[in-house]
């Protein structure tokens, strides 16, 4: 059986420069469930608006207030109980658009992925 989550989020055209886009990618996730479980933890997280942790693409995108202090190392501390790891952080304002550019695991210089 398939679980779709539809998640809709709607920013006054003001909001779009005061919202951060997080991204990374995250190594070990083994399965849509595990994924869900590691997006739940920073979803959870303050000042944090939205999160998608995706096992297909390997990629993490965040929409965060600007008082949001994840970083690599606070995402790593939150994600490490699960196995798995964060690399390629970027940080930056939300495009206007809301559209944004999968990073690559393959161009990434991830390390090994720790055993979950």
């Amino acid at each position: 059986m398939a679980l779709l989550v539809v998640c809709v989020i709607t920013f006054s055209p003001a909001s779009h420069c005061q919202v951060d886009q997080i991204q990374a990618v995250i190594t070990g996730i083994v399965s849509p469930q595990h994924a869900a479980e590691i997006n739940a933890v920073l979803a959870a997280q303050p000042n944090v608006v939205m999160s998608r942790t995706d096992m297909y693409t390997k990629n993490l995108l965040i929409h965060a207030l600007p008082e949001c202090t994840l970083d690599l190392g606070a995402i790593n501390t939150l994600i490490q109980p699960f196995g798995v790891s964060a690399h390629c952080f970027k940080r930056g304002p939300l495009a206007p658009s809301g559209q944004f550019k999968h990073l690559d695991p393959q161009a990434c210089n991830c390390g090994p992925a720790l055993n979950r």
